[in-house]
């Protein structure tokens, strides 16, 4: 009774619509509808499947994997979490599933009610099939097995996958979950493997009809069949490539690097040359024989600044006289790029000229220039001149490492041109110290020679006396008049030689040049030589020697006759002007180009231009290739009605007597204030030596010894208060000049022989500070003497 009651109740429970399970084939269970982006066909369904377990459970974190199949098909079971029953069931366990149709990531699985063991079956055997015939859904759920060639291997979230070459590339994929070696059986790209597993799919978006994978349970199921003796082409081509890039780069790199270093050799070889030249003009050949092969220019000209003519002197290249440019008013073309160079202190690249805000042409014979670099030349600070690079052939970008190096080179060519100024200086200051050293020999000789000439013409008078009517008249008057010429002569080399002894008096400068072309004119008109006087007859007053005045322009006007030996057209013009209370002597003479001397004529300077400093002016030639060349002579002119003023100033009071016959160093750049300042020195009958450079004053206060030197704020080179402490030891007094009365600079500054004074010196504070340094003065003669 109870068992037939049993059997109604599993009758009427399969009648049941909601109970109802149908029994499917696992290619049923397995099959995909199309229309649904192939999507399983029975999904949601409960469904009983029968097959054989294949492969061991497969464990991910969160769900485990149980794969059967029936000989034909194969089907996957899910179950949620790591450790489940699936565990128990082992390959060759025939089992039956009841269970819901569902999908996971593409893959149709099961989701189990019951799995009920059926009986005990062989293990099935692995399929082999081509890597490319896996990518379907005959093989899902399966044990297959695969060949491949590795061609990527890496690691996800769930486990580590490896790639097989294929057209798609197909993936062997270990869960986490299973052990899995750091390298495994010393896999690598290029290897060719055989893998067994589970067919598989993994696509997480919709069609589900792609992403086919080979799920691997144990990672011995990976053998390597042969090793990778070649890498793949696609590798070896990179590979290569990569070679060859870095082989041209590193050959490019080192024949830069050679360029470079064969550069720089070049460079320093040139600087060397540069600081060794004797003249600007060397220079000049050095950088045009050397730059071309450095920068690759076409063309190099140099311009040295001219501080008295306020121009740029352009450096002649021994054809002609390249000329100046005046910065006022700059002419066009390249010289206009060389003026706003100096202007603005910086490098001036023009890479077209036909975009340049100048206009430029050619010069004369020449290609106007494509290119152009104008570099300042800069020493300690100033701008010494102007280099200037061109380039014809071709529009070109000076790179920043081509302009770094045309600067480096621009200033060293401003250093050695400084050395040359410096050069000068102490040539001159050398034969300065010659002149005093041959003037003291000349004053003893004509201190003994005055004594028997003095003799001889008292004498001669009274021989004429004795001998008036007589025979011996002719020759007696001669031997007077001889002997007064001599007695003249000698006067005249103690007033020139002697300078210390002479008293700073006003001098007419017409009348001295009158009188001087009266005593040539005799030999001038013997030699063919045209004189023109544009002296103006009012006399102009100078204070000063008159004897060292005379020598001046006495020399002057000698070299002036020697230059025109072979000029076709002799003439001399002497002419004089005022402006804004400076003398200005000019004598011009019409020399032909070939018959100037620069070597003569810089002696002929150099002799003069220390005279005529110590009064407080300042001589030059202007030598122009379209004028005649001339001599220019600025001196302070004192009006006439204070001649006798100035004359008495300079010789009356304690102070004036006390400044007769000092040496001076004035170190001032602003050349304004400098004439200034050797003016009122001059009138108190000072020797002054000018300088515009702190470092030029020292080595100056090294060769020589100076009562007191004076020093400007703003001189170049070395500073003030380093430069005071260095000739505390070697000058009577420091003078420093600032720019305006600061009572905070002369409290801290003044004392133990310095002094402050407020330019403009004003001669009240002149004449108070002269006051004060007559003890530290008389204290550093004594200890000199």
């Amino acid at each position: 009774m109870r068992q037939g009651l049993t059997l109604v109740v599993w009758v009427l429970a399969g009648c049941l619509p909601g109970s109802a399970q149908t029994r499917l084939t696992l290619k049923e269970a397995g099959s995909r509808d199309s229309s649904k982006g192939y999507s399983p066909s029975h999904d949601g369904q409960k469904v009983v499947v029968r097959g054989v377990v294949n492969a061991p459970a497969v464990h991910f974190p969160d769900y485990s994997l149980l794969a059967m199949e029936d000989g034909d098909y194969g089907a996957v079971i899910q179950m949620a979490g790591a450790n489940t029953p699936l565990d128990t069931f082992h390959p060759g366990d025939e089992i039956q599933v009841q269970g819901t149709v569902s999908a996971l990531a593409g893959m149709v699985v099961i989701l189990p009610e019951s799995i009920d063991p059926v009986g005990r079956k062989p293990p099935p055997v692995p399929l082999d099939v081509p890597v490319e015939d896996l990518e379907g859904y005959r093989y899902l759920g399966r044990l297959v097995r695969t060949e491949g060639r590795i061609t990527d291997a890496g690691q996800t979230g769930p486990g580590r996958y490896v790639t097989l070459e294929a057209s798609p590339s197909y993936k062997l994929f270990i869960p986490r979950a299973h052990a899995w070696p750091t390298d495994p059986s010393g896999l690598r790209t290029g290897d060719k493997v055989q893998a067994t597993g589970i067919g598989y799919q993994f696509c997480s978006q919709a069609p589900y009809n792609r992403s086919y994978q080979l799920l691997v349970h144990d990672p011995g199921a990976i053998v390597r069949m042969e090793g990778s003796w070649l890498p793949p082409p696609m590798a070896l081509a990179t590979a290569l490539g990569v070679i060859l890039f870095i082989g041209f780069f590193l050959w490019s790199r080192e024949r830069r690097l050679r360029n470079q270093r064969e550069t720089l050799r070049k460079t320093y070889q040139l600087g060397e040359e540069i600081l060794g030249s004797a003249s600007a003009y060397e220079i000049l050949k050095r950088i045009r024989e050397s730059l071309p092969g450095i920068l690759g220019v076409s063309r190099v000209r140099l311009y040295v600044y001219n501080r008295a003519g306020k121009t740029l002197e352009g450096v002649s290249d021994g054809a002609g006289d390249a000329g100046a440019i005046s910065l006022a008013t700059p002419p066009g073309g390249t010289q206009a790029g060389a003026v706003a160079c100096f202007h603005y202190r910086a490098l001036l690249v023009i890479p077209d000229i036909d975009r340049s805000p100048f206009p430029i042409t050619g010069a004369p014979g020449e290609p106007a220039p494509r290119s152009l670099l104008f570099v300042p030349m800069l020493a300690q600070g100033e701008v010494t001149g102007v280099l200037e690079l061109d380039q014809d052939d071709r529009v070109r970008e000076f790179s920043a490492g081509e302009q770094e190096l045309a600067q480096h080179l621009g200033n060293q060519i401003g250093v050695a041109i400084r050395l040359l100024g410096q050069r000068s200086v102490q040539e001159q200051l050398f034969r300065t110290e010659k002149l005093a050293a041959v003037g003291q020999l000349i004053s003893r000789v004509v201190n003994e020679l005055q004594t028997p000439l003095s003799s001889i013409s008292d004498l001669a008078t009274r021989a004429l006396e004795k001998s008036h009517g007589g025979s011996a008249e002719r020759e007696v008057t001669a031997i007077a008049s001889e002997a007064q010429t001599a007695a003249g002569m000698v006067a005249r080399l103690v007033s020139f030689a002697a300078a210390e002894q002479v008293e700073a008096r006003p001098v007419s400068i017409s009348d001295l040049l009158r009188t001087l072309i009266d005593f040539r004119e005799g030999d001038w008109k013997a030699s063919g030589i045209r004189v023109k006087d544009l002296t103006t007859r009012e006399p102009l007053y100078v204070l000063g020697s008159q004897g060292q005045l005379e020598q001046v322009f006495l020399n002057l006007l000698v070299h002036a006759e020697q230059s025109l030996a072979d000029a076709p057209q002799k003439a001399i013009i002497v002419r004089t002007s005022v402006l804004a209370k400076r003398l200005l002597v000019e004598i011009a003479f019409t020399a032909p180009p070939i018959s100037r001397k620069v070597e003569e004529t810089a002696a002929v300077l150099g002799v003069t231009r220390s005279v005529i400093a110590g009064h407080g002016g300042e001589v030059r030639l202007i030598d122009k290739s379209n004028t005649d060349p001339r001599f220019e002579v600025e001196l302070p002119v004192i009006a006439k009605e204070r001649s006798g003023a100035a004359g008495a100033a300079a010789s009356n009071g304690h102070a004036a007597a006390f400044a007769k016959g000092m040496t001076a160093l004035v170190i001032e750049p602003d050349e304004g204030a400098q004439r200034q300042i050797l003016g009122l020195l001059a009138a108190r009958g000072c020797r002054v030596i000018p300088v515009d450079n702190a470092d030029i004053g020292l080595d100056m206060a090294h060769r020589m010894r100076f009562d007191m030197a004076f020093c400007s704020v703003h001189a170049p080179g070395l500073n003030w208060v380093e430069l005071s402490e260095r000739m505390q030891s070697r000058v009577g007094g420091f003078i420093l000049l600032s720019d305006g009365y600061d009572a905070e600079l002369s409290a801290d500054f003044e004392g133990d022989g310095r002094f402050v004074l407020a330019k403009p010196v004003q001669e009240p504070d002149l004449e108070r500070t002269l006051q004060s340094l007559e003890p530290p003065v008389q204290m550093a003669r004594n200890g000199a003497a």
